[in-house]
């Protein structure tokens, strides 16, 4: 009897005797996600008992012979990442002719999750959450890897103090959402204009995105807020980059200006680095000829009482958020501990 085919949406578990089911050996416990590249699994190795998540690759998508190439070479810059904000890639292996990822696995909030309704957060305290942020994108980027797919929901607070950058490894190989605001599949709300009109990127792509991603949590919406994404695309490759004051007038003008040219549409504009766009957005708000309420505490939100509530959610380090492929071209510290505790995620 022939074997049966592997299911479009990834690598099929093979059953064991004790009723579980296995990918590579490693024991399946319940699935977390499927999206357009295929299923990701919470999962333990039967020897090791180390709680990882396994990504598996749909059968479809790994028949692709540019796709395979791509995945390979994104996954090779990714093995050689040892960084404490980059969440930790085990293995990569086949099951059959589809690949699987075994990462590490991480229980806490993604950022979008604090973002929702419109919530707006102080300066101060989201340039300090994303220190460790800028620092994995500059040492990845001394490495030749680019991220391509900084959003909020690839930024994970984890229960354990930590904040990662995580979809780290795909970074090619899926395709923009065409939904509004969709936060699996990428959507065009935080991309660089160089990419969507395949130009080759560097690390300064990924600095408009971290620049984007200050832009929605200062302000509470994002960059080019528009009814569909094909408006949010024209907007991004045709108009010049907003000013945050004009949604938020109460942030200072030089902090402004300097997210203003961290997205513009020309990247010899922008901040060479995102630890010198972070660098830039402190100064800008400690200068002198700005007063800071020493009241105000680290991701405080603004305009805003009480306090938020929010459930604990399992992230899969890497298959929990897709990343990008549009026309391409050729320890802690304390401030991220006091930001964690103060929204309970520690």
């Amino acid at each position: 009897m022939g074997q049966e085919a592997p299911p479009e949406n990834g690598s099929r578990p093979k059953p064991e005797t004790n009723g579980h089911q296995d990918v590579g050996g490693y024991r399946l416990l319940r699935e977390l996600d499927t999206d357009s590249l295929g299923s990701v699994y919470e999962a333990e190795h039967p020897r090791l008992h180390r709680r990882v998540a396994v990504r598996t690759i749909g059968s479809g998508v790994a028949r692709d012979v540019s796709f395979s190439r791509r995945f390979l070479l994104e996954l090779r810059s990714y093995t050689a990442l040892e960084h404490e904000a980059i969440p930790r890639l085990y293995e990569l292996a086949y099951e059959g002719e589809s690949p699987y990822l075994v990462t590490e696995l991480v229980e806490g909030n993604t950022l979008d999750k604090l973002m929702g309704d419109g919530q707006r957060y102080e300066p101060l305290g989201i340039v300090a959450l994303l220190q460790p942020i800028a620092s994995a994108l500059d040492y990845a980027h001394s490495r030749a890897t680019i991220h391509r797919d900084v959003k909020p929901a690839n930024i994970l607070l984890a229960d354990d103090g930590r904040t990662l950058l995580t979809g780290f490894g795909l970074g090619t190989v899926a395709s923009f959402n065409t939904g509004p605001g969709a936060s699996g599949a990428v959507a065009p709300d935080y991309v660089a204009p160089e990419r969507l009109v395949g130009r080759e990127v560097d690390g300064r792509a990924d600095v408009y995105s971290l620049a984007a991603v200050i832009f929605e949590a200062t302000t509470g919406r994002r960059p080019f807020n528009s009814k569909s994404w094909i408006e949010t695309l024209s907007r991004r490759l045709y108009e010049p980059p907003p000013n945050v004051r004009e949604v938020a007038p109460d942030i200072p003008p030089s902090f402004a200006t300097v997210l203003q040219q961290a997205m513009d549409r020309d990247p010899n504009h922008r901040p060479a680095t995102a630890g010198e766009l972070l660098d830039r957005l402190e100064s800008a708000i400690t200068s002198p000829n700005r007063t800071v309420d020493g009241g105000v505490h680290w991701l405080q939100p603004v305009m805003r009482g009480g306090g938020i509530g929010l459930s604990a959610v399992l992230v899969v380090v890497v298959g929990a958020a897709e990343v990008a492929w549009l026309l391409e071209g050729s320890g802690l510290s304390l401030v991220t501990r006091a930001a964690h505790r103060l929204f309970g995620l520690g």
